[in-house]
C-alpha cells in the first residue's frame, strides 16, 4: 500500500499513541499507582508525556527524510477540520461525563487527573480514526 506523508504521520502517531498511553493506563488503572498525588505518580504522568514527545519527533523526522513532504491542500484541510470536529465533540461529552462522575462518585484528584487525560487521548485516537477513515474513503 503506497501511502502518502500525511498518512504515514497519521498511522504513527497513532500507533505510538497507543503503545505508550497504552502501557501508562494498564499500569495507572490495574492499581499499581498510589490513590493519591504523589512524587511517583507525577513523574509517571510527566515521564508518559515526554516519551510520546520524544519518539514523535523522531518518528516525523525519519518520515520526512524518506518520503516527500507535499504541502497542504483544500482536501486535507477538509479532512483535518472532521477529524477535529469529532474529536472535540467527543471530548466535550467526556468531559461533561467526567463532572457528573466526580461529583456522584467523589473520585480522588488523581484518578480525577487520569480519566481526564484517558479522555483528551480517546479524543486523539478519535481524530487520527476519522482522519484516516476519510483519506481511505476519499472525501
Amino acid at each position: 500500500m503506497n501511502l502518502s506523508y500525511r498518512e504515514q504521520s497519521i498511522w504513527g502517531s497513532l500507533a505510538i499513541t497507543l503503545i505508550v498511553y497504552g502501557y501508562y493506563f494498564a499500569t495507572v488503572f490495574s492499581g499499581a499507582q498510589p490513590s493519591q498525588i504523589d512524587r511517583t505518580a507525577l513523574a509517571r504522568l510527566i515521564g508518559a508525556v515526554f516519551v510520546i514527545v520524544v519518539i514523535e519527533i523522531a518518528y516525523h523526522i525519519l518520515i520526512a527524510l524518506k518520503s516527500k513532504v507535499e504541502p497542504k491542500d483544500e482536501r486535507d484541510i477538509l479532512i483535518e477540520t472532521k477529524a477535529y470536529r469529532n474529536s472535540y465533540l467527543l471530548l466535550v461529552a467526556d468531559l461533561f461525563m467526567l463532572m457528573g462522575t466526580v461529583v456522584v462518585f467523589g473520585l480522588t484528584p488523581l484518578l480525577t487527573v487520569n480519566l481526564m487525560l484517558l479522555s483528551v487521548v480517546i479524543s486523539e485516537i478519535v481524530k487520527y480514526l476519522t482522519q484516516l477513515f476519510f483519506y481511505r474513503r476519499g472525501i
